[in-house]
This record gives C-alpha cells, structure tokens and sequence, in this order.
C-alpha cells in the first residue's frame, strides 16, 4: 500500500473513534496510550484469525493411511462397533487392520511395534506402554435359569467352591485375574470343561451344565432376556480397567490419532446416557 492511501486509512480510523492513535515527533511517529491499547486488541485478533485459519485447514486435510488396532474380545463385542462405525463416517479414506487377542497378547502386540494402538484388560498395567483408562468392566457370576443360585442377587464367595466353573483357556486374562483373586481370599474353584469361546460358555452355563464368570457386558442381553441371572460376588473386587495402549514415546499417526479422539468422545456419550438411565 501506499504511504498516501495508509496515512488516509489511519485519519479515518481515528475520526471513527474520536481518539489519536498515533503521535509525531519530527520525522518519528509513537502511538499514544489509545494506539498502544488498539494494537493490542487488534494483535489479538489476528492471531485468533490465524488459528482460525489453521484449525479449518486441519479440518479440511483428509486423513489417509491405515489404523493397526489390536484389542479384546469384550471391547471388539460391546465398545468397538459403535466407536468404528463414527470413525468410517468421518474418516472413509483410511483402511482397517483389527485383531482380536487376550489382554497380554495386545500388550505384546502392541510393545513390539506390529500394532500401532490397542484395548486391553490387564489388571497389572505394563510399564513399557503409555496406558489410558477408558472405563471399567466388571465381572459376574452367571447361572442358568434352573440353577439354585438363580434368584440370588448376590453370593459369597465361598459358595462358588462346590460348583464346577466353565472357565476359558489357561492363557485367558480374565481366567487368570479370577483365580489370582479367589486365591488372595483362600477359596479353591474347581474347574470343569475349559473353552476358548464366550458364547459356547454362556450357552452351557444357559443348560445348567455348570457356572461361569464372564464380563457383564458379555451376558447383558441374555440377563434381560432372562435367559441368564448374574451374581455380584461379595467381598471381591471383580473388576478391571479398560485400557488404550501405545508405545511410550512413540507419536501416534494421524489415522491413530483420530481413532483415539473418536474412540475417547464415544465412550464418554456412552457413559452419559448410561448414567442417565432410569434407576
């Protein structure tokens, strides 16, 4: 711009706000105290246009690539869909890679590099991973229908030694966080059939060949099907923490990145309206 076109720009302003703005000394020009204060203001300004400016341009960027995911079982079930689904819609352009492991599975996984992020339920978080918790999930003693149990609400746990407990495989998270609890309290389960699947267990335990104790996302639709009742177990702490995990100091790609922000706002819904939820 011109020297003639800004002194005439910098007149009128000042006619529009009744004040000086600037000051002359010679051939040296110093803004007065209403100059200094309107530089500040609008100094402020264009730097919240500039983040404005960049923010929209963030939004516009595509995102690209591929999300390496490992997770459990129960997340994959009952919190994935939901947080996946939310994910496609806003960013269609990146492919998927999902795996389903036991928590310690995903915790190597992940620590070796074959997997970027991952969900897990381990009760002894790792060290060599940067953990967020997502949530908790709680476990329940689950018996059929015709089971003496099945009016109770809740047992002690010492009533859980005469009944032979379905169980999953030895390397299961949730096997071996059970026993190590029932042990710190002295209680010997006694184990029956072992199996690597959920839905076999709660199809079993449904005719009365035996108990189980299964996340309470996992049986929640046949409990309110009334197909299945589930016990809370006295004087024991049966639950876990729902975790994300990833490298520690490693810097999450943008596919990664996104994930977790949608992952993060998707649980936190899913908590306000279950806490919404008629009592």
């Amino acid at each position: 711009m011109s020297q003639p076109y800004v002194s005439n720009q910098v007149h009128e302003l000042e006619a529009r706000l009744r004040v000086t703005l600037f000051r002359r000394v010679g051939r040296r020009v110093y803004l007065t105290e209403s100059g200094v204060l309107l530089n500040r203001h609008a100094n402020e300004l264009l730097q919240r246009a500039a983040a404005l400016e960049r923010e929209t341009a963030e939004l516009r960027e595509v995102i690209v690539g591929r999300l390496e995911l490992a997770t459990v079982v129960i997340a994959a079930e009952h919190i994935l869909p939901q947080a996946l689904g939310e994910f496609r819609m806003q960013y269609p352009e990146v492919a998927l890679n999902l795996q389903v492991y036991n928590s310690k599975q995903v915790e190597e996984a992940v620590a070796d590099g074959r997997f970027e992020i991952g969900i897990t339920l381990s009760h002894s978080l790792p060290e060599n991973l940067t953990v967020e918790i997502l949530g908790v999930d709680d476990l329940v003693v689950v018996v059929g229908k015709r089971h003496r149990l099945a009016a109770e609400t809740s047992i002690d746990p010492r009533v859980l030694a005469g009944e032979i407990l379905l169980v999953r495989e030895p390397n299961s998270g949730t096997r071996r966080f059970v026993e190590s609890k029932f042990s710190e309290i002295g209680v010997r389960l006694v184990h029956g059939p072992e199996l690597n699947n959920n839905q076999v267990i709660k199809a079993l335990v449904e005719a009365n060949l035996g108990v189980a104790i299964l996340s309470s996302r996992t049986v929640e639709a046949e409990v309110l099907s009334q197909r299945l009742s589930a016990l809370k177990v006295n004087g024991i702490a049966l639950e876990r923490p729902l975790t994300l995990v990833s490298r520690k100091n490693h810097i999450l790609s943008p596919p990664a990145a996104a994930f977790r922000s949608v992952l993060l706002a998707s649980i936190s819904v899913e908590g306000s309206l279950k806490s919404n939820e008629p009592r």
